[in-house]
């Protein structure tokens, strides 16, 4: 009889850990409502965490202490990104569409080839530098611009094919441009924004308070809205929630994940376009050079 060869003891303590680090992570997630920020971080990333789960849970997982809890953990922390899965959608668009992106540049990132691939009768660039500026100030698609210059991580502009009415948005030490676009059909309110990154405390709380004055901006907007750019957010966090409890809606068929880039499919979906009184097509993600984001490309229409 052949006997069994076990691993070492300090081998298997080392995947033991590092396959319950994910476990770690849907616990830090599973307190985020309790305000603590690495928990807000970490629901962020719930899905990938559950996923990542499933080896400690199928090596542990006959225990039913064990197996419970972390069960228990997948469904507390996955609930958000489910209820936002299944929560109203902009209907899809018809009649005259226009084509609306967003694009999260890098600010560290030669712009070059990038801005080739920008394109859209609406574009809001983010992370931008003075040189974008220079660089597509005479283009003749984008006939009216408003540009805010570099604040902390970049500026912001929005470019559109038709007169718009823009003026800076306050904030909180963050780009944003508050615009009104005569659209073929009417006037449409534009928000672009960039939200802070949520990375520390300090920023983390800037980020929920700039998510929920977006919301409380929703709310005293009768007309038409499109807020679209970097939120910093994903579909699951409370914040996006707000958004979606004051009557916005996200695109009709989804949206793909943005960040990071080079993580593909497996990402998280941080670059967002949500409308009240409007029509939005399928979120397309688009491919940014040197950017740590995807771009997103999505048609616009009326709301009939």
């Amino acid at each position: 009889m052949k006997l069994k060869r076990r691993l070492p003891a300090g081998v298997r303590v080392a995947l033991l850990l590092a396959a319950a680090l994910p476990v770690a992570g849907l616990a830090m997630a599973a307190c985020a409502h309790l305000g603590w920020w690495p928990g807000q971080l970490a629901l962020h990333w719930a899905p990938q965490l559950a996923i990542l789960s499933l080896p400690f849970l199928a090596w542990q997982g006959r225990n039913p202490w064990i197996g419970g809890s972390v069960a228990g953990l997948c469904a507390i922390t996955l609930w958000p990104a489910i209820a936002a899965a299944h929560a109203p959608r902009a209907d899809a668009p018809g009649g005259q569409m226009v084509t609306v992106m967003s694009a999260n540049i890098f600010y560290g990132a030669d712009h070059a080839e990038s801005l080739k691939l920008i394109e859209g009768d609406i574009v809001a660039l983010i992370e931008t530098r003075d040189d974008d500026r220079e660089h597509l100030r005479n283009d003749p698609r984008w006939p009216h611009q408003r540009w805010i210059g570099p604040l902390n991580f970049g500026g912001i502009a929005l470019l559109s094919r038709w007169p718009m009415r823009a003026k800076e948005l306050d904030m909180l030490e963050a780009p944003g441009i508050d615009a009104v676009i005569e659209m073929p059909w009417g006037p449409v309110r534009v928000v672009a924004v960039h939200t802070w990154s949520p990375k520390n405390p300090n920023s983390n709380g800037r980020n929920l308070r700039q998510l929920r004055e977006l919301a409380g901006l929703a709310a005293t907007e009768p007309g038409p809205l499109l807020i679209i750019g970097d939120l910093n957010a994903s579909p699951g966090h409370p914040g996006i929630a707000g958004l979606r409890a004051v009557g916005l809606r996200p695109p009709h068929g989804g949206s793909p994940a943005t960040w990071p880039s080079w993580l593909g499919p497996f990402g998280i979906t941080i670059d967002q376009a949500l409308v009240r009184g409007l029509r939005l097509g399928d979120c397309q993600p688009i491919d940014l050079p040197g950017s740590d984001h995807h771009g997103i490309r999505v048609q616009l229409s009326a709301e009939r």
